[in-house]
Parts: C-alpha cells; structure tokens; sequence
C-alpha cells in the first residue's frame, strides 16, 4: 500500500474511532454518574482536527497537509483543555476549602449541622457559594442525607465528598462534629495548595505549548507564501511528507506532557 492509502486508511480508522467513542455499552458509558446524566459529545480535539482536515482539503492540498493540519490543531485543543480543566480544578478546590474554614467556625457555635450549614452558605461567594446555598436550602426540604449526596454531585472534587460524607454523619449523630470539621479544613487547605501548585507551573505552560505550534504552522507558510519555489515543493507529495513527518514528531513530543497534565488535571477535578 502506499503512502497515501496508509494515510487514508488511518484518518478512516481514527474517524471510525471517535464516532464509536461515546456510544453506549463502553467502560466508560457503564459508570456509576451520582450527578447529572451528560449528553456523550466528540472531544474538542478530534472536532478541531476535524475542522482542519476540512479546510486544508477544501483548499485544493493533499491528504497528507490535511493530516498534518488535524495533528497540529488537535495537539493546540488538548494544551488549552489542559489549562481550562485546571483552572476548574484550581476554583472549585478553592471554594470548597473556603467552605470548610467557614464551616469550621459555624460548628462551634451551631446548635445542629443544618444550622451551621445555613450560617456557612452565605459567607462563601462563587459557584461553591451557590452550591452550599442550595445545599441549606436541601437541607430544609429534603433532609440533610438527601442534601450532601445532591451537594457531592454539584461539585466534583473528593474534598466536597469528604465534607458530604461528614455532613451527613455527623447530622445523625455521629463522630465530632466540631474537631472532624477542622480536620477536613486542613485537608481541603492542602488540596486547594495543590491544585494552585499545579496550575502555577504546569497548567501556565499549555498556552506556550500550543503557542509554538502555531509559530512553526505559521513558519512553513511565511516559507510558502514569500517564494514560489518553496510554495511549490511544500505543496506537492514531497511536502506533504516532511509536514505530515514533522507534525507526528511534534505531536509524540507534546503528548509525554499533555497525557500526565491531563490525567493530573482530570484527576484533581473529580471528572
């Protein structure tokens, strides 16, 4: 087979791939979700290489351009999913550790947990705040078992869990309260340390990453559009190789730090 077919062959395989991604039945699809049920939808990096297969193709090049293009623009998607997931990681571990702090204080004074959670809400702003409005609120209609597992579910983060679980426990009567609450705000302090930590010096990293892609995209075009010669061999088969060639090295290249970054971040997050 040639270059070409081999080329075909895997972007029909890979497309065949991401279509059968999120279909029902997989490992994935089979786990237990406590949250909302989420409609399957295509990662944005096979849609973005998608988007640039199209575009090179329609542009009259070769599927080897196509190819390269869909590499270069997947490799851009996943560094900025990176910097996105931990920015969700780095403010949902930041809320939930403020939540725990004002927690802690209430617990000292509150007559019962679901009054330190009404005194609490309150006094913590963002998308953690909201949450542990609408955990009060739950609090006052369904019941406080009922309230932590709907509050586990809003904010997915194994500190939220912790502080469900303990919330839940120590409404019907066990462990305590006060001295386990604080602990737990010692627990989230760290995770919030964390997932600053990683933010600060991985996740900042991504827009470079992405960025030095884009200059060697914009290199070879500069290249092609200032001489007609280059312009010329770039666009034929032999082109078509050495920019196919060099998109893969740079994709293996990136993804030894994209994969660990992603699990790191995903893992964090609670996603």
């Amino acid at each position: 087979m040639s270059t070409a077919g081999l080329i075909i062959a895997g972007g029909g395989a890979l497309a065949i791939g991401v279509l059968l991604w999120p279909a029902s039945g997989t490992r994935w699809s089979m786990r237990v979700r406590t949250g909302p049920r989420r409609r399957p939808s295509l990662p944005a990096e096979a849609v973005g290489g998608a988007v640039a297969a199209t575009v090179a193709m329609a542009a009259g090049l070769a599927v080897g351009h196509a190819a390269a293009a869909a590499i270069s623009v997947a490799v851009c998607a996943a560094a900025v999913k990176v910097l996105l997931a931990s920015r969700r990681w780095n403010s949902t571990a930041e809320g939930v550790a403020r939540l725990a702090g004002v927690l802690a204080n209430q617990a000292s004074v509150a007559v019962t947990v679901t009054d330190a959670i009404g005194r609490a809400a309150p006094l913590v702003s963002g998308s953690i705040g909201r949450a542990a409005k609408a955990l009060a609120a739950d609090c006052e209609t369904v019941g406080v078992d009922v309230a932590a597992e709907r509050f586990a579910a809003r904010v997915p983060s194994s500190a939220a869990r912790s502080l469900a679980d303990l919330i839940a426990i120590s409404a019907e009567g066990g462990g305590r309260w006060v001295e386990t609450v604080e602990v737990l705000e010692q627990e989230a302090s760290q995770a919030a340390a964390t997932a600053r930590m990683f933010h600060a010096r991985v996740a900042v990293t991504m827009p470079t990453l992405a960025l030095v892609v884009v200059l060697g995209a914009g290199l070879v075009a500069g290249a092609s559009w200032s001489a007609d010669d280059v312009g010329a061999w770039l666009a034929g088969p032999g082109g078509a190789t050495l920019l196919l060639g060099g998109s893969a090295v740079v994709a293996v290249l990136c993804v030894r730090v994209l994969l660990p970054a992603r699990a790191i971040a995903r893992a964090g997050g609670g996603r």
